[in-house]
């Protein structure tokens, strides 16, 4: 009896491990599909970090390339013969007034020089002017006094 009682325990050892064995693989299952829940949200929230990024690299490319094509509008605008022609017209009119400018200055000049020496003949006359009068006076003075005798 202890033969068939052994079989009935080997089979229940093997049946035990069977089930041991499937546990642990459950188990492991169970761990591998948690870790590939969590390594499927961090690549899909990776994903969508990345997308957000190429979007705002996109964004930003796009503003620099319109600025870019404004620009260069710009210097053909200003490398355009009308421009220069234009620009030249600007810079010959700004000489000529610069011309204009130094020889209204230069007429300043000279016309500030002309009253100080009008105000300096003016003053010779007042004092001589005056030296007359006092003359006069004395003079006048001299006579009433010769007259008065």
């Amino acid at each position: 009896m202890n033969r068939p009682h052994s079989r009935r325990s080997d089979g229940s050892e093997a049946e035990q491990e069977r089930l041991q064995e499937c546990n642990e693989l459950k188990m492991e299952l169970t761990k591998l599909q948690q870790q590939y829940r969590i390594m499927a949200s961090g690549t899909k929230a990776y994903c969508e970090e990345a997308q957000n990024a190429i979007r705002k690299h996109k964004q930003s490319i796009a503003q620099l390339e319109s600025e870019e094509a404004e620009l260069l509008k710009e210097l053909n605008l200003a490398r355009s013969n009308q421009n220069k022609l234009k620009d030249k017209g600007t810079v010959d009119k700004l000489k000529q007034l610069k011309d204009r400018e130094e020889e209204a200055q230069t007429k300043i000049e000279e016309e500030k020089e002309k009253i100080k020496s009008f105000d300096h003949q003016i003053k010779k006359m007042e004092k001589a002017k005056r030296r007359r009068t006092s003359m006069k006076a004395k003079e006048r003075a001299l006579m009433k006094t010769k007259f008065d005798r």
